[in-house]
């Protein structure tokens, strides 16, 4: 059997999933679907009203056009390679305003858990922090047992398996293999520690969905840094091109001062 170890936090957790899914929310995506739809557009209309005229579009525009591209292509990858449930929910807050039973989270879990990579770990951590229960030391009572599904037994010492969920009355039982022990995952609504369950449910699974393929999420971080590097540099462009044209203007400025306090002078005092 392999021994449960508590996972870490991760140095780079900030490029989990639910970041990703963070940065994709900033209105960038609609502004760069239009740029996107209008280039085409654009070069098309110019060359029908002026074809006498070579019009070139200026590099800046290409820039963020290939920026807008860059972007959409994050977002595609993003709806792809995201696991579903981090997509639904940004964090437990979101989930709780939802107002789902409690049995609801065992089904997300049990339609989720097994697509992770490291899910026989999962099952382990439902263990160790008492979300399920050893069918043969757990303290539940005569009645709780009857209501427990029954299962087989593993059929080798190294056996993971999650069996479909079974709700009795307002409860919920979900009955695992974990290594050659036989598992059942509760949560009874009588339960005085059933919100903490639940949420510590949801965060076991989301936590892990969250890391998951992380090949994925480094092409879609360095999609978003290239798109972000393509901004930032016509931005900058704007802001050097701005200044020199603002100081074209103060000294144009000072010229035309010049030229009026010269006037003025030779009006009060003219020349004999």
């Amino acid at each position: 059997m392999e021994e449960y170890i508590p996972p870490g936090l991760s140095p780079r957790y900030r490029r989990h999933w639910q970041y990703a899914i963070d940065v994709s929310r900033i209105p960038l995506l609609r502004p760069s679907s239009l740029v996107i739809a209008l280039m085409p557009l654009l070069l098309s209309a110019s060359r029908t009203v002026f074809p006498f005229i070579q019009l070139s579009v200026p590099a800046s525009m290409w820039v963020t056009w290939a920026a807008s591209v860059i972007l959409v292509m994050s977002w595609l990858l993003l709806q792809l390679a995201c696991p579903k449930f981090v997509r639904e929910y940004r964090d437990f807050g979101q989930y709780a305003q939802r107002q789902h039973s409690h049995r609801w989270i065992v089904w997300e879990f049990y339609h989720n858990v097994m697509s992770l990579q490291r899910w026989r770990t999962i099952v382990q951590e439902t263990l160790a922090k008492g979300i399920s229960v050893d069918s043969r030391v757990s303290s539940l009572d005569m009645n709780e047992y009857a209501l427990c599904p029954v299962f087989p037994p593993a059929p080798d010492p190294d056996s993971v398996r999650v069996f479909e969920p079974v709700n009795a009355n307002r409860d919920i039982y979900m009955p695992m293999h974990c290594f050659g022990k036989r598992l059942v995952l509760v949560l009874q609504e009588s339960d005085p520690k059933l919100r903490e369950k639940e949420k510590e449910l949801f965060w076991i699974l989301y936590t892990e969905a969250a890391k998951e393929r992380p090949g994925y999420r480094a092409v879609y971080w360095g999609l978003v840094t290239l798109a972000a590097a393509l901004l930032g540099f016509n931005v900058l462009k704007n802001i050097w091109l701005g200044m020199i044209g603002f100081v074209d203007m103060l000294r144009n400025m000072s010229l035309e001062l010049s030229w009026l306090i010269d006037v003025s002078r030779n009006l009060v005092c003219p020349n004999t």
